[in-house]
Formats: C-alpha cells, sequence, structure tokens
C-alpha cells in the first residue's frame, strides 16, 4: 500500500465539513492538477491530470484491472463502473471491448474522467454523477440508467489519507470514504442493485473490499440480497494490510427452481432427471423422505425440505462433501440467530445439526449427500431438512428441535432457502472469468467446525463406551479414542451417543 494510506480507524460524528475543511478544499481545488501516469496490464499507458479530491491510480487499480482482463473480450456486453475516480478502469474496459457506462459522487471525478475519455477517442462511455451510498442520494436510475448490465465493478473506498501526508485527497473526497468501518455500502450497492433490475441474470458484480469484515460477514451480506459470493482474489500490501475481491451473482441463473406441493422425496427426483446443475427442487410434503440408511424422514408444511443438484469436486470423499453441506447449512442459520445468545448452533458430524441450550439440546436439521453414477455421467444431490415450527404439526416433528421457534417467528422457508441457496451457489457454481472454490480451505474450515461440535457434549459414546475425537481424516471419517487408550476408525454415526445435558 501506498505510504500515507491506511485503513480507517475513526469514528466521524458531527458536521464532516468545518470552516478548516472549506478553507483547505479550496485550497486544493484551486491548485494545479496532478499530472500521473498509469500502466495497465496490457501494458498500455494512460497520462493522466486530476484534481487533488480525485483518486489516482494505484496497486488497487491494477489489482481490479487484472481480474476485469480474465473476464476476456467485452464483445460489446454492457457494465457499468461504480466511482469511476480518474476513469482509466472505465477506459481500460473500453479497450477490451465493452460498453462501458460509470459514475462517481464527486463531480471532479465526474470532469476529470470525462476529459480523458474525450482525449482518448472515448466519448461514447457514459459518465453521471451519483451512486450508491450510506443514505439515499436520488434514485438508481440517475447514476445507472435503469439498464441492466452484464458486468458492475467498484473500487470501493477502504483507505483515508493520512494528514500528515501533503499528497492526502482533500475534505471532498475525505467524506467519501467515512463509511470504511462498516459493511453499509456493500449491502447499500447490492440492494440497489437488486431493486433495480441493475444485474443481468447471468452478470457478475466485483468489489474490492478491505478486511475489516470477514467472508462469511459479506457471504451474509450477498445473500440477504439475494446474490451468491465469492471471494475471488486478494491483494496484500507491504504493511501487512489485504484487500479483497468480492464477486457476487444471481445463484443458478440457468437452471430451475421448482417448488412441488408433494413429491416422494426431492432427492430422489433430482436423481431421476436430467435436469442441470443447480438445479433446486423443494416439497410441502415428501412421500418416501428419507435420511441416512433410508430412514423415513417425512415434512409438513411447518418445514423446509429441499435438495440441490451441485458438481461433485474431484477427489472430495462423499463423507467429506456432506460436512462441507453442514457446515454450509450451519452458517446460513446461524446469519438467523446472532441476537440469541442463550444458544448454540452444533454442527454434529456427520450429517446433524443441533440447537444447544442450558436446559435443552435436540436436532434441527438433517443433510443426506447422495450420488449415481449412468455410464460416465456422475450426479450428486444435497438434501437438507429443516424443522422450521412445530406449531400445527400433526403428527410431532420427528426433529426434536423447531428452528424459528427458537429464534423468530417471523423466519420462512423461503428466508432459509436463498440463504442456503446462494451459499451453495457461491461454492459449487462454475462461473466464466472467476477462479473455481478453494476446497482445501472450505474443508479446512468444515473440518474445523466438526472439531468444534464434537466440544459441545458433556459425554460421547461408541458402542457403550464413552470415547472422545482424536482426528477428522482427510476423506471425512474420524477417529475417536477411549479413556483406556484404544483407538476407534469410524465412519458413520449410527453407534455415537452424544450426551449434551
Amino acid at each position: 500500500m501506498n505510504k500515507g494510506f491506511a485503513p480507517s480507524k475513526k469514528n466521524v460524528s458531527g458536521p464532516v465539513f468545518s470552516d478548516d475543511s472549506v478553507q483547505r478544499e479550496l485550497e486544493l481545488i484551486n491548485g494545479a492538477a496532478a499530472k500521473c501516469q498509469w500502466i495497465s496490464p496490457t501494458g498500455e499507458m494512460f497520462s493522466i491530470e486530476l484534481p487533488h479530491t480525485v483518486y489516482p491510480p494505484r496497486e488497487d487499480t491494477t489489482f481490479l484491472a487484472e481480474h476485469l482482463l480474465r473476464l476476456g473480450p467485452g464483445k460489446g456486453r454492457k457494465c457499468l463502473e461504480i466511482g469511476t475516480g480518474s476513469g482509466v478502469l472505465a477506459l481500460f474496459c473500453h479497450r477490451q471491448g465493452w460498453k462501458v457506462s460509470a459514475c462517481d459522487i464527486n463531480p471532479y471525478s465526474v470532469a476529470s474522467a470525462r476529459r480523458l475519455f474525450s482525449e482518448n477517442s472515448a466519448l461514447e462511455i457514459i459518465v453521471k454523477e451519483g451512486g450508491p451510498g450510506p443514505k439515499t442520494d436520488g434514485d438508481f436510475q440517475q447514476w445507472s440508467d435503469g439498464q441492466s448490465y452484464e458486468l458492475i465493478f467498484w473500487n470501493m473506498p477502504y483507505i483515508i489519507p493520512d494528514i500528515d501526508d501533503g499528497s492526502h485527497l482533500g475534505p471532498l473526497e475525505d467524506a467519501a470514504l467515512i463509511d470504511t468501518s462498516n459493511a453499509t455500502l456493500f449491502s447499500a450497492a447490492l440492494a440497489q442493485i437488486r431493486a433495480g433490475s441493475i444485474l443481468s441474470n447471468t452478470g457478475l458484480a466485483m468489489f474490492t473490499i478491505g478486511d475489516k469484515f470477514d467472508v462469511l460477514q459479506l457471504e451474509k451480506i450477498a445473500a440477504d440480497h439475494g446474490f451468491a459470493c465469492r471471494l475471488t482474489g486478494q491483494l496484500k500490501f507491504d504493511d501487512g494490510e489485504c484487500l479483497r475481491l468480492v464477486t457476487v451473482w444471481h445463484p443458478f441463473a440457468s437452471a430451475p427452481t421448482i417448488h412441488k406441493k408433494i413429491t416422494e422425496s426431492t432427492n430422489s427426483e433430482l436423481l431421476s432427471n436430467d435436469w442441470p446443475t443447480g438445479t433446486s427442487i423443494s416439497a410441502d410434503y415428501q412421500t418416501a423422505g428419507r435420511g441416512r440408511y433410508s430412514r423415513p424422514w417425512v415434512n409438513s408444511a411447518q418445514s423446509v425440505a429441499c435438495s440441490w443438484k451441485i458438481g461433485q469436486p474431484q477427489s472430495m470423499t462423499p463423507a467429506t462433501l456432506q460436512i462441507i453441506c453442514g457446515c454450509l447449512v450451519k452458517q446460513s442459520l446461524e446469519s438467523f440467530s446472532q441476537s440469541n445468545t442463550n444458544s448454540e448452533i452444533v454442527l454434529k458430524w456427520p450429517n446433524d445439526i443441533m440447537i444447544k441450550t442450558p436446559n435443552r439440546a435436540g436436532k434441527v436439521c438433517g443433510i443426506l449427500v447422495e450420488s449415481t453414477t449412468k455410464g460416465n455421467k456422475n450426479q450428486t444431490v444435497v438434501g437438507i431438512g429443516i424443522n422450521l415450527s412445530s406449531e400445527g404439526t400433526d403428527p410431532p416433528h420427528e426433529f426434536a428441535m423447531a428452528f424459528a421457534d427458537w429464534y423468530s417467528s417471523s423466519i420462512t422457508s423461503v428466508d432459509l432457502r436463498q440463504q442456503i441457496d446462494c451459499r451453495i451457489a457461491g461454492l459449487f457454481e462454475s462461473k466464466d472469468g472467476i477462479p473455481a472454490t478453494n476446497f482445501k480451505q472450505i474443508q479446512q474450515t468444515a473440518f474445523d467446525m466438526v472439531t468444534e461440535g464434537f466440544s459441545k457434549p458433556n459425554q460421547l459414546f461408541y458402542r457403550n463406551k464413552e470415547v472422545k475425537l482424536n482426528r477428522i481424516n482427510p476423506d471425512g471419517t474420524i477417529e475417536l479414542i477411549s479413556h483406556t487408550g484404544d483407538h476407534v476408525m469410524c465412519d458413520e454415526g449410527e453407534h455415537l451417543e452424544w450426551l449434551f445435558l
């Protein structure tokens, strides 16, 4: 990171512009424009003159440009840059064949970008003043023209200048950087993108975001707005700071979403039909629903019963895949439960999710991964059953705990399905131009979650002998150790008894 720039650690209160700020702004505006150059990833050099209030191209600019280049030629497709700043990224995309629109809340940025485009024979790039922010400032059509874009990108503000450095930007630009302490800009952008249907069904939106909030927070925000999310790049600076590139999209836009009043089994129906990867099917009632070992599972309208067809990563065992899916569902449930500090959501190996309270513990969810092979074609589905509410359920649900009953009666099956759908797509969906999921890292996260789950029961028994977890094997099986030191390999939970109270 360039000297003089650091993550924002200040809390802004009171008026943004003091008399001193106004005077400083006038001095900078009246000063000479700064001349700088930027070399794109294709080797082209751009010469720019910028007022001090306009953010110049830096390492983060090149970082984002490199990832934009990986998307391939634009071929006349529409793209929108939010917060264009100097305009070099918009011009770079124009050079790659995109039909470019851009916007910025800083009028000096708008003017500077237009001059850059004029000097480089790119007057067809449309630049508007405005953009999403923590506060509503005009309709989204003001800065997007209400169009649908195949690509949206934003090098989001994540730094503030060091006031001791004479090269800092000034109060006007500093005012655009005050939202860096939380994720409201990311959330606001996604909300307006969704409200205006600005991102096409097959499009991508890319954001550079600082490391103040973790990827799980960003995935939750994206899922809350109906988008899949994946970390697709990182830029580490010499001072230890890290800039991340996050890509979002509409989950499984090319695959059908099916809902049925009644079906035999959502898993069986997906496995018996040649629907594309990403297809999901939910049902109000299953007449032949099943869990592990073909145990019957009959859901009611107060439950979530849904299955997704996914691509199984190479060299990943079904057991490991099931653990990863369990981790994903646990994270989805936790996104609704943060206000309840009197309970824990526990991933119980190999395929159950529990709610644990000081006085009660019980199963709330089951996950079942199944695969079939026909010739050279493999099909894998993940089925997820969640007891949402026990109210009005007859007969009583086989799962001991009901999620919505415990956390909030306002949680619906639609809410849960959206969270899970977005997170499954974020892990498993293939998108041209962005890297696939790093499943080695995801596997380690899931195994850590399983290890944590084994710490929750007061006692653990295997075939009536008290044991504890010794390790999780790479294939998703576990090794247990008894109090006498005996080691036991275990590949299923049939004979494991968990005592939580």
